[in-house]
């Protein structure tokens, strides 16, 4: 029987050599490795029908990526076929595999595993890139079965693919080796060009993340040409250099299967590099124009007939279905019945509980913080501490900044390859890598944070906007919050942060004044799953008898009133609102009435702000850009450009911030 499966596959392949060319896969079929249970034949129906399934796709969307559909169709099937454990009758299986799909253009891939597995039908498939389908363009959590993450900015998917090894790492050793998944993540070339990448990798270096198995799609194309216009850089050496265990395969099947066992066996996080062509079988191979490739008629017709697949759009063999559902079912009724095993055998249970019933909220009550004149970091330093004894899925840390923005765990120690039940995190000088590994953190089931100063949340915007895409209950702690950090200057002194913050959809932004409003911001963070930012000064603010924990779930109160019926409002948040009501008392004093509102979360706001400002003219201060508040009143005293090199009372004249001059430029909007 093996000669003559032989010898009909040798001559199969000659009568279909004019149909190949010189393509990697003329060698993709020589029989071997009877032990791994490849079934060569079948595999190469497989992956042909894959491709041309994704072909239908991108053909009946009129849009999409061909390129790494025809070049990694391989690198998928054999990943999920044989390695890939999930238990298909529940995706959110604790212990499932992780695939991070960092090349997310990529996505009918994906999309047509999913098929296979009777996750999603032909007419989801035929709906490829259209207005409320399950099959968007890019992987996005929670619209289509087997997505673990929502493609973002290229290198996103990587750097968060860290983050969850980074939570198996842990869950490991808190569950006694119960918890036991891989991480997987694909993607191109160009995103090892990216920055967050080699931040993030370094990490996993670092910390010995070893489930952790890049692969590497390694076609040398990028969108524009060549990748040699662009890198000379020696991928190997450099991963080499950041201790990572480096596979380099070609791409046929048992390579890229034999590559995934050797990775599974490694001490170290894997980079898999993968020689693959770009638009294989197109008329576009190895070339660029093949990555964003729409087949025409013609040129399906083509392809499919050099894939050998000669049935209408949008059909599978069947036989190849019964196959790759055979191993993939059985594989992961295996991996489910072993956990539960081991789960009735474990003593405590309560973390892993809180992970698979996504119990990551917090009800934050009955403690005692003592004001003594602190700055808002320490008091948050001690909130979170409070937080961190009895609420065990939160875990953090800071870009090299923890003593700074305050954000240490005290009674936990670090996480490092020698600890890996450590709950402090330091991601060294690595803003970008932060927030993505902490978006990874959060699709693991934790309540993670990060901090640093909010000037340098700008190296974060790309992570920050995928926690609010795919709604991650994370935590953003920036301190440093305005130009009153002076002497440092401009490089140090945000302004324009706290609109583009509060432009991401999503993505709640809570700026407190005193103790109570910062209490009030940790309960309506804690008790929500949506992301947050908060936002706190270097230094302290005196406390009000008049603010309140209570109100910031509604995002705008009245702190000082007036029964009178002739006044304005002014509006402020943060540091401005002891500006606000020093203001307000020098303005009744002067025959002016006021009342001041505090804005601690404008997206809790769900009021009609005309009837709570009862019409009146209404005045914001801010120290930041004036932009922040238009959205509140045109009226706004604040920033028109950057800051400058000073003390805080040198640079409250220079603004016009003292009490004076803000009083007197009240006066002339109330006069215009």
């Amino acid at each position: 029987m093996i000669v003559d499966y032989v010898n009909i596959t040798l001559q199969k392949n000659k009568i279909l050599l004019h149909f190949i060319h010189n393509s990697s896969e003329d060698s993709m079929f020589n029989i071997g490795n009877k032990e791994d249970d490849l079934n060569f034949e079948l595999d190469k129906r497989g992956v042909n029908n894959l491709r041309g399934l994704c072909l239908d796709m991108i053909y009946e969307a009129k849009s999409g990526h061909s390129g790494i559909i025809l070049g990694a169709a391989n690198i998928i099937y054999v990943l999920f076929k044989y390695h890939m454990n999930i238990d298909v009758n529940n995706l959110d299986f604790v212990n499932r595999d992780r695939f991070v799909f960092s090349a997310g253009h990529g996505s009918p891939l994906l999309y047509a595993i999913a098929y296979f597995l009777d996750l999603l039908t032909i007419d989801d498939l035929k709906k490829l890139r259209r207005l409320g389908s399950k099959t968007p363009g890019h992987t996005e959590v929670g619209t289509t079965p087997l997505a673990e993450f929502s493609s973002g900015p290229l290198g996103q998917g990587v750097a968060t693919s860290v983050g969850m090894a980074l939570s198996e790492a842990y869950l490991s050793k808190k569950t006694n080796n119960l918890v036991d998944y891989y991480t997987y993540v694909l993607c191109g070339d160009g995103e090892l060009e990216e920055g967050i990448t080699y931040e993030a990798l370094a990490l996993a270096g670092t910390w010995k993340l070893n489930k952790l198995i890049v692969i590497l799609d390694s076609n040398e194309v990028s969108l524009d040409g060549n990748l040699n216009i662009s890198s000379h850089e020696d991928i190997k050496k450099r991963f080499e250099s950041i201790n990572f265990n480096i596979i380099e395969i070609s791409d046929d099947i048992k390579s890229i299967n034999d590559g995934i066992k050797s990775a599974k066996n490694s001490d170290l996080p894997n980079l898999i590099i993968v020689k693959t062509k770009i638009g294989m079988y197109s008329k576009y191979e190895g070339m660029n124009k093949a990555h964003g490739m729409v087949p025409d008629m013609e040129e399906l017709i083509a392809i499919k007939k050099k894939l050998d697949l000669y049935d209408s759009s949008f059909t599978v063999n069947a036989e190849v279905i019964d196959d790759f559902k055979k191993f993939v079912l059985e594989r992961g009724i295996e991996k489910v019945e072993k956990f539960k095993d081991g789960y009735n055998k474990l003593e405590n249970k309560e973390m892993i509980n809180k992970i698979i019933n996504h119990a990551n909220t917090y009800n934050l009550n009955n403690f005692d913080i003592q004001y003594e004149d602190k700055s808002l970091r320490d008091l948050s330093s001690e909130i979170l501490n409070l937080i961190a004894t009895d609420f065990d899925l939160l875990i953090g840390g800071s870009a090299d900044l923890s003593s700074s923005c305050k954000t240490r765990l005290d009674k936990f120690e670090n996480f490092s390859s020698d600890n890996y039940l450590g709950r402090n995190i330091y991601f060294g000088i690595r803003e970008h890598a932060m927030g993505a590994i902490i978006n990874g953190i959060a699709l693991s089931g934790f309540r993670p944070f990060a901090s640093t100063f909010l000037v340098f949340s700008d190296y974060m915007k790309p992570s920050i906007r995928e926690s609010a895409i795919m709604n991650l209950p994370v935590i953003y702690i920036f301190t440093h919050d305005s130009f009153l950090v002076g002497q440092d200057g401009i490089a140090h002194q945000p302004i324009e942060q706290l609109p583009s913050l509060e432009l991401i959809p999503n993505l709640k932004v809570y700026r407190p004044y005193d103790l109570n409003e910062l209490i009030g911001c940790y309960v309506d963070i804690l008790k929500h799953n949506n992301p947050s930012c908060l936002i706190l000064p270097r230094d302290s603010n005196e406390i009000s008898n008049n603010t309140k924990a209570n109100e910031i779930e509604n995002g705008i109160y009245e702190v000082l009133g007036n029964e009178t019926n002739d006044y304005i409002n002014i509006v402020a948040n943060g540091y401005e609102l002891g500006l606000a009501l020093k203001v307000s008392d020098n303005l009744r004093s002067i025959g002016i009435d006021s009342k001041v509102f505090s804005i601690p979360c404008k997206k809790n706001i769900n009021v009609d702000l005309k009837v709570l400002f009862n019409n009146k003219k209404t005045i914001a201060i801010t120290l930041a850009s004036k932009d922040y508040f238009y959205d509140i009143t045109e009226n706004v005293i604040g920033m028109d450009g950057f800051g400058l090199s000073g003390n805080s009372e040198e640079l409250l004249e220079y603004f016009g911030y003292t009490q004076e001059k803000i009083q007197k430029r009240i006066l002339d909007i109330i006069n215009k």
